[in-house]
């Protein structure tokens, strides 16, 4: 495999940036668009992603040294990346690394970049456009069934503290994507945002399940847009990491769209784990179903719910969200719903938060695992079956 210089920055400044992005060769607009979302902030709103301690750089990553140890086999990881991207050109299908596709198909990136996850709508957004050095693209062309799961590939070259996720699945369209997110222990904090577009008559199902090392902080916010008939499924699983932040949104822009959210999370001694989990109404006749069980022995927010903005007539909405809290661990819900539109149909059991205590019923000696089977069920075999295990080995310490 060719080695490529990996780039990073010492410090932040609209010089150093304004680098770091011509380094890349990335085109004059990118450079545009980072220099404009680096300009909305000011060097406090970074303390909260990256503390300011002695010794907190920005290079990304330390060294290719690490990073060639990390990757055991480089060589033969990017030959599978690279076999796998051919055969899926031959039907149309972009798949790969952000700054490969940015090369091949600038003009595709340029379209959507930006447009489900504005750079100027928080924080978080902005300084994920301005230092973003990773991620990926997907786009499925319209009518196109993707016949293969694709997964998650963070190259050598841009293994990524900061990521972006493009991925847009065409008219009539349909895939699959997986993600089994291993630690990043090089990096004390990581800030992933994925914009997803689903078109007409499309279909996008998202499987994570992430653990996460308990020193890594972590910002990952996901949202997808659905048009006319568009129906988008999250499946993701939550475990590990110090401090842990988790948006998972959908926009149901079109008419008859659909999503459907199944989430589990486990907050262990220590750990302090937020999701936000949020499906927005906007076209009418549109569908949701949110499901999210957890577990909590550490600190465990959950905040959000499903939104039937005042057009959205005659949806449908079906939520079931229960986290069980274990002394001395501390839960809340938050935000649980808010329909504007009455003619909306609500189904399903209220939001709740209920104390568990260990006691003599074997039955009931693992309720943390017991409370997961919606979740598990929804998973493919080979993580059904990590999953259970994280979750098992997680249930002994309650």
């Amino acid at each position: 495999m060719k080695e490529k210089k990996i780039t990073g920055f010492e410090s932040i400044s609209l010089q150093s940036i304004g680098e770091l992005s011509l380094s890349r060769g990335e085109p004059s607009w990118l450079t545009e668009y980072r220099l404009e979302a680096l300009q909305l902030l000011d060097g406090g709103r970074f303390s909260p992603y990256w503390p300011s301690g002695q010794n907190q750089g920005f290079t990304i990553p330390p060294g290719e040294a690490w990073v060639t140890e990390y990757y055991h086999h480089p060589d033969e990881a990017d030959l599978v990346y690279r076999q796998l991207t051919e055969s899926l050109a031959i039907d149309g299908i972009v798949y790969g690394d952000f700054f490969d596709v940015l090369r091949t198909h600038g003009d595709l990136i340029k379209e959507y970049l930006g447009t489900v996850i504005p750079y100027f709508e928080s924080t978080l957004s902005a300084m994920n456009m301005a230092l973003f050095t990773g991620g990926m693209v997907v786009y499925i062309p319209p009518r196109v069934k993707c016949q293969v799961p694709l997964s998650y590939y963070r190259t050598v070259s841009n293994p990524g503290q900061i990521e972006r996720q493009l991925i847009i699945i065409g008219d009539g369209a349909s895939a699959d994507f997986v993600e089994g997110r291993p630690s990043l222990n090089y990096a004390p904090s990581h800030l992933v945002q994925t914009e997803i577009v689903v078109g007409h008559d499309a279909t996008f199902s998202y499987t994570a399940v992430k653990n996460w090392d308990r020193h890594i902080n972590t910002w990952v916010q996901k949202r997808a847009r659905c048009e006319d008939n568009g129906q988008m499924s999250w499946v993701e699983g939550h475990f590990g990491g110090h401090n842990t932040h988790e948006w998972t949104d959908t926009l149901l822009q079109g008419e008859n769209s659909h999503a459907n959210i199944v989430a589990y999370a486990f907050s262990s001694a220590s750990q302090a784990l937020s999701y936000f989990p949020r499906i927005v109404h906007e076209g009418r006749r549109s569908t949701s179903h949110l499901i999210v069980h957890a577990a909590c022995q550490g600190e465990l927010t959950v905040d959000g719910g499903q939104y039937v903005l005042s057009d959205a007539h005659h949806c449908d909405l079906t939520r079931d969200v229960l986290v069980i809290e274990s002394r001395p661990g501390s839960a809340v819900i938050r935000n649980q719903s808010l329909v504007s539109q009455k003619d909306a149909v609500i189904t399903g059991s209220e939001f709740s938060v209920k104390p568990w205590q260990r006691d003599l019923d074997a039955k009931d000696s693992n309720k943390a695992l017991e409370i997961s089977q919606t979740f598990l069920s929804h998973l493919p075999m080979e993580f059904s079956i990590e999953a259970h295990r994280l979750i098992s080995q997680k249930s002994q310490n309650w």
